[in-house]
């Protein structure tokens, strides 16, 4: 209890020192968010995850002594989205009389993490992309320095054989107590899987930086890791992303191509090694993984009449109580277990519609967080994730806000008049070769 009332007190001094620099409190979200795995957010401090704490504290510091940009800010998330995902979480909260529920405190906890501040984190996101000048570049900057301390963290983990950081909570987890040799990369996640999800989600986002060279040498960082991580999954959807980035990232088609050839050369040299051969089994033999997802989702189809409206009336823990020989392995699966399938399809019909409104077809600049958005939610579907507390529905609203942005418009609230930006406000970000919102080869 002690940490939790330390993490709130520098949380509220943080988000008051930077009370008018909004981006650089909800860049710190999300290093927070990736730094700190879900599965140890217990042992760090009791309740929510300490990045959500951040964010509450940074909510109240607005709403107390910066108003106006508060109501700027949830003004333009507009009422509808807003009364439906209430709605939502109202639904969600009726499990608390359910036999199976885990009580008001847990499952209100769940909620606001999972459900509430993540998309509000969107929404203050995509307010700063489109009010403050540097917003974006923060943000695209943060993601790219994050995709690369998790590739170097993965090398680090496989060619040492152990975890790094977190080391004695991943060893109780994963390791039987443990700290015995890692077999795969697992990043600051504690699991695989999490690795190719992150690096997947990022990979399109690279599309927004100038530099062709950089972009390209920051992907061939990513896919030449992702196979470190023994996912099949991880390694789709990263090459998935990497096609994303190929397609989306410039005009000059046959430099992209070229570059693109040479990233995908240092794939098939990476998966030569060891490391590609145990992936390349797991294609072959997964070891009755495909078995038990299809155990779990015989068992989801024979009981949905049992939680189509609120959850599951029995005890939640699958796997634990030897009802089936894993979890669902599908985060929605899970989520719709703990509050109903009714619930869980309208929050997956809320993503996707927030997700096409975020689409320009014809602006390119909105491609690639709707691109790397789009991965996340077919991402959810291959294991745990939301069940899980892992990045997954976080990491969706975090890189949705970055479809947001057009390099042909200069940010500026919505509620005030447009002003004019210094013809050089753009050049330290240029002389970085960043250029956020604008995808140029």
């Amino acid at each position: 209890m002690s940490t939790l009332i330390v993490w709130i007190g520098l949380s509220l001094v943080f988000s008051a020192v930077f009370i008018r620099r909004i981006q650089i409190v909800l860049a710190a979200v999300i290093v927070i968010r990736i730094l700190v795995p879900g599965v140890v957010q217990n042992e760090v401090m009791p309740g929510l995850h300490p990045s959500t704490y951040l964010f509450l504290c940074f909510i109240l510091i607005q709403g107390a002594f910066a108003p106006r940009i508060f109501g700027q800010a949830i003004r333009s998330a507009g009422a509808w989205p807003q009364i439906v995902l209430a709605a939502i979480a109202a639904v969600m909260m009726t499990d608390v009389g359910n036999p199976g529920s885990a009580g008001l405190l847990d499952t209100t906890m769940f909620i606001v993490g999972i459900v509430w501040a993540p998309y509000y984190v969107f929404v203050f996101m995509r307010y700063s992309i489109r009010s403050i000048p540097g917003a974006g570049k923060a943000y695209l900057v943060t993601f790219a320095l994050l995709a690369l301390t998790e590739a170097v963290l993965s090398q680090v983990q496989v060619a040492t054989g152990r975890p790094v950081v977190w080391e004695s909570d991943f060893s109780k987890i994963w390791l039987t107590g443990t700290v015995s040799e890692l077999g795969a990369a697992i990043g600051t996640f504690g699991h695989g899987i999490q690795v190719g999800v992150f690096f997947a989600a990022t990979m399109p986002l690279l599309a927004l930086i100038k530099s062709m060279l950089l972009r390209f040498t920051l992907a061939a960082g990513l896919l030449v890791t992702v196979p470190l991580a023994y996912g099949r999954m991880g390694l789709i959807l990263t090459v998935v992303g990497f096609m994303f980035l190929v397609v989306i990232g410039g005009r000059k088609l046959l430099r992209s191509i070229l570059f693109a050839a040479v990233v995908l050369a240092a794939l098939l040299v990476s998966i030569q090694g060891v490391a590609g051969e145990k992936l390349l089994l797991k294609f072959e033999d997964d070891n009755g993984s495909a078995a038990l997802r299809v155990a779990a989702f015989d068992w989801f189809w024979e009981h949905t009449a049992e939680f189509f409206v609120g959850g599951y009336p029995g005890g939640r823990d699958l796997k634990g109580e030897g009802t089936l020989g894993s979890s669902l392995e599908n985060g929605y699966f899970m989520m719709a277990l703990m509050f109903g399938i009714l619930a869980v399809v309208a929050f997956f019909i809320f993503m996707v519609c927030l997700l096409f409104s975020q689409l320009d077809i014809k602006g390119r600049d909105s491609w690639p967080g709707a691109a790397a958005a789009a991965l996340i939610i077919v991402a959810i579907n291959g294991y745990s994730s939301i069940g899980g507390n892992s990045i997954d529905i976080h990491l969706f609203w975090f890189v949705l806000a970055m479809a947001s942005y057009r390099s042909f418009r200069s940010p500026h609230p919505r509620d005030e008049p447009r002003t004019v930006s210094s013809p050089n406000s753009t050049a330290p970000v240029e002389a970085l070769g960043l250029r956020v919102g604008q995808v140029s080869a």
